[in-house]
């Protein structure tokens, strides 16, 4: 492998377009996770703890392993599609490794930054008053908001750009 080659192939605007959209698609994945046991998401937000103690623990326990489940679904997902679309378009594949190294290492480092800009992403779903359709309405906006940013042509076009090699300037002029 020529070493000197290696970081001409990197295209740092595929794996920041790319990151974004995966950045959509985990906290989508993230949002229907909740749905996995509604019924104990209702039961929480209303504050009744009736039941048995040891089953809520047990039912707690599994919602915040299927968080982390739907959560890890949402980056290996983003990394397809982006591996999907970087052998599509003929882009190096190794981009799509570095997003998705970015990606599970701010994933790791809880590093998303969700809560503090997620009152934006929570607003549509507001206008509803059941928790399921918040819940469901948020997650297909982040979801379409990530597709649409992986497939859009602005976006592939935007990509592009930083492949485009300038041909050299030939002499204006003609040789006598």
């Amino acid at each position: 492998m020529n070493l000197s080659n290696s970081p001409s192939k990197l295209n740092w605007r595929l794996i920041f377009v790319h990151f974004i959209a995966t950045w959509f698609i985990y906290h989508a994945l993230w949002q229907f996770s909740y749905l996995s046991d509604y019924p104990l998401l209702e039961k929480i937000g209303h504050l009744d703890y009736t039941g048995s103690g040891k089953e809520t623990v047990q039912r707690m326990s599994m919602l915040t392993v299927m968080t982390v489940v739907f959560r890890f679904a949402g980056i290996f997902i983003g990394f397809g599609i982006s591996l999907w679309l970087s052998l599509k378009n003929k882009w190096n594949w190794i981009n799509s490794v570095i997003v998705l190294l970015i990606s599970s290492a701010c994933f790791f480092l809880d590093r998303f930054y969700y809560s503090s800009i997620r009152f934006i992403f929570d607003l549509p779903g507001r206008v509803f008053k059941s928790d399921w359709d918040i819940i469901v309405t948020n997650g297909l906006i982040m979801l379409i908001i990530g597709m649409v940013i992986f497939l859009m042509d602005r976006s592939i076009n935007y990509i592009n750009k930083s492949n485009i090699k300038k041909a050299p300037i030939k002499g204006k002029g003609k040789r006598k």
